[in-house]
């Protein structure tokens, strides 16, 4: 089944018309800006890899490349404005090729970014796989490429390839695309369509193939992972088969939705080799406006199922999100979020400002007025940020297990722990500990930064 909105393709001839006697016989680089969910993340990782492996160099978005690839988000009118601008932007460093646009935007509205300049093809989700296909298509043979861009039906769920982390230590694991979900607010079924699985096996292999290349850390994502079923076997049947992978690594579960979280999934991430964390979309803490978002459950439902979850293991973190300024959210509402914050002492919460989606049964809703949301908006930021820093409090002066990486910006080198703590370190460390899991110690806790020192 196709989303509402299918994938848009512009007429990319002129493009390659005009590039190919440029490109063709020199070295080819291209840059990929992803913006949105780790599993757009993933699938940028997909399109990088295949022009890798056929002898493009990649180059980081705002270098001169030949070829600039730009996969969307249109979760909100704030992802539509950042891609937008991130196309607008691409035309200035281009050398002398144009701009491919993908991703979700592209297949909301891709008719618009047709007519931004120097956008010559844009492809919804399930044509992100033929994009290097296409290139080397109208470089190659313009008759053969037109086969392919025809081709709509051979999507990249069902390939059999196995990215490696791109430019992250981090391995990311598609295993599902889609959602079914009736969410008055959101536009991601429409534009990922329904769930579909990803193959039992090719998921282990990829997993044994990330761990063979050392990779640390497995991500196990998708658009709504509780729905994964393939060949009758659950997601905490997948979890436990990968954890019985040999090798020195860890899962972390990308984020499940609260009602996917039975009993069965939560004794697959007890093991050790899942890290302690646990991302669960609340989105309201009023019952009322849960019913309005047509949120499968409610204030209690949740509440019990983070008990539940810290009995097991209270050491654990629960990130979560929530949306301010529903259509229709009294001061009243918004308390109940705030008191939710504190009662279910989330480790940090993504807190979003209601974006109306056309397509949405909310679009149509009376809208809350915008200074009020405004002042929410500062009030939630500061109680979430007391309430991450009692979580990041707790472990002081613990040793906790942790990944080393290095920040591009400011050489600096930091850690996430297996808890979600991010970390800057203070001692000076040898570049081999980079992707590496080891021991750091929490020396501080803070509102902006926490600190702390390896412990070997």
């Amino acid at each position: 089944m196709e989303p509402e909105n299918p994938s848009v393709v512009a007429d990319i001839s002129g493009f390659y018309n005009q590039v190919a006697n440029n490109i063709h016989s020199m070295t080819k680089t291209f840059s990929i800006k992803t913006l949105g969910c780790k599993l757009n993340q993933y699938e940028s990782s997909l399109i990088a890899g295949q022009f890798l492996d056929n002898g493009w160099i990649s180059k980081p978005f705002g270098e001169p490349v030949d070829v600039v690839i730009i996969n969307t988000c249109t979760v909100t009118n704030k992802s539509d404005k950042k891609c937008r601008n991130y196309i607008r932007q691409s035309s200035k460093f281009l050398k002398s090729g144009k701009i491919i646009v993908t991703g979700c935007l592209a297949e909301r509205d891709g008719e618009s970014l047709k007519k931004i300049p120097g956008v010559f093809a844009v492809t919804g989700n399930s044509g992100k796989h033929k994009i290097y296909d296409l290139i080397s298509g109208f470089l190659n043979d313009r008759e053969n490429s037109d086969a392919v861009l025809k081709d709509k039906h051979s999507i990249i769920r069902k390939k059999a390839e196995y990215p490696v982390p791109f430019y992250r230590t981090r391995g990311l694991i598609k295993i599902q695309d889609g959602c079914d979900g009736e969410c008055s607010y959101c536009i991601v079924p429409k534009v990922r369509g329904i769930p579909v699985s990803r193959d039992y096996d090719e998921i282990l292999n990829h997993a044994k193939m990330l761990v063979a290349e050392g990779t640390p850390e497995l991500i196990l994502t998708g658009i709504t992972i509780g729905k994964f079923n393939s060949s009758n076997r659950s997601l905490a049947d997948l979890i436990n088969d990968i954890c019985r992978i040999e090798g020195k690594f860890r899962i972390r579960i990308s984020s499940i939705e609260p009602k996917h979280a039975t009993n069965e999934f939560l004794d697959a991430v007890s093991s050790e080799k899942v890290c302690s964390h646990l991302h669960l979309p609340l989105q309201s803490g009023s019952d009322r406006i849960l019913r309005l978002m047509k949120r499968p459950y409610a204030k209690d439902e949740f509440i019990k199922l983070v008990h539940d979850i810290k009995v097991r293991d209270d050491k654990l973190a629960i990130g979560t999100d929530l949306i301010i300024g529903f259509p229709g959210e009294t001061n009243e509402d918004f308390e109940e979020s705030l008191k939710m914050i504190q009662e279910c002492e989330f480790s940090y919460v993504h807190q979003f400002t209601f974006s109306p989606r056309s397509g949405t049964p909310a679009a149509d809703m009376i809208f809350s007025d915008s200074k009020e949301i405004s002042e929410r908006s500062l009030k939630m930021k500061e109680v979430a940020s007391q309430a991450g820093l009692k979580y990041r409090e707790r472990f002081v002066g613990l040793e906790l297990p942790s990944i080393i990486e290095k920040n591009k910006k400011s050489e600096l080198f930091t850690a996430v722990s297996d808890n979600y703590i991010k970390i800057i370190i203070s001692d000076n460390i040898d570049e081999e500990f980079l992707g590496k899991i080891i021991n750091i110690r929490l020396d501080t806790a803070g509102t902006d930064k926490n600190t702390g020192s390896v412990i070997l």
